[in-house]
């Protein structure tokens, strides 16, 4: 399970273009297409560097006008979609 503490990283194994302002993403193993709106976009951008959950969220906040209890929540909700379509990585 994600938690605020875990470090995490876009997957390299994944072929990625912006468009528009948001992401659509190549997996060639499993040949299928995964699309990203903005928001999804701007934290598939941040993930480009591997980084803690909390310091993403902390990023987020500092960007958007929402409290962070709810950036958290929501941010945490997406990871775990991410991770099951493996377009992330989790980091020891």
């Amino acid at each position: 399970m994600i938690s605020l503490s875990t470090t995490v990283s876009t997957s390299a194994d994944l072929l990625s273009t912006e468009i528009d302002g948001e992401v659509v993403m190549m997996d060639m193993e499993a040949g299928r297409y995964l699309y990203l709106d903005r928001i999804g976009s701007v934290i598939w951008s941040e993930l480009g560097q591997p980084q803690t959950v909390a310091d993403l969220c902390r990023s987020l906040a500092d960007r958007y006008a929402a409290p962070i209890e709810e950036i958290e929540r929501d941010v945490l909700d997406l990871l775990e979609q991410m991770r099951r379509n493996d377009l992330i990585r989790l980091h020891d």
